[in-house]
């Protein structure tokens, strides 16, 4: 029996997965601006993050609805960087993201500076009759746009928040 080869058109994100993170999670995250980051560490914003998960759900059809097994937040500082973290259900599509990441760095003159968030989603490569899985760091501009920057790292929050290091420290 031969194993089913993901057909190019299978590629599209779910509409659940997509919609809460580029519309919804977005739109919390631009809007919370530093607030963001006050909730992911006093553990306030998973709960919140829930329920939006799940109103998100309620506007589709019953059967493009997905759990929210494993959406949950984390917030983690290294050196001067603050970030908060939020990890999604289980991506199954490309385009569908592992984790979101809201940083920012503490100037010890200027105090914390404006959000920056990160996305690290699903992507795969085709060579012939198989399928390479791999990641992809976009970065979120206040203005709503979304800029590629190229293949990601392995989606675990320790690896993500080295390679927003990289590109903070490079320039994106």
């Amino acid at each position: 029996m031969r194993a089913r080869v993901p057909r190019r058109d299978d590629d599209t994100p779910r509409r659940h997965h997509h919609e809460f993170t580029n519309v919804v999670l977005r739109a919390i995250t631009c809007q919370l601006g530093p607030r963001f980051f006050t909730l992911a560490r006093e553990k306030q914003l998973a709960e919140g993050l829930l329920g939006a998960w799940e109103r998100t759900g309620a506007a589709l059809p019953e059967e493009q609805r997905l759990p929210s097994a494993g959406l949950t937040t984390l917030f983690t500082v290294r050196g001067s960087l603050e970030a908060a973290v939020v990890v999604l259900p289980q991506p199954m599509r490309s385009k569908e993201a592992y984790l979101v990441c809201g940083t920012r760095s503490d100037d010890p003159f200027l105090g914390p500076g404006d959000p920056d968030f990160y996305v690290l989603e699903a992507d795969r490569t085709f060579r012939g009759t198989t399928t390479e899985r791999r990641t992809r760091l976009v970065r979120w501009t206040r203005d709503g746009r979304s800029l590629d920057l190229g293949e990601g790292p392995l989606p675990e929050v320790g690896a993500m928040v080295d390679a927003i290091i990289r590109v903070m420290a490079i320039g994106s």
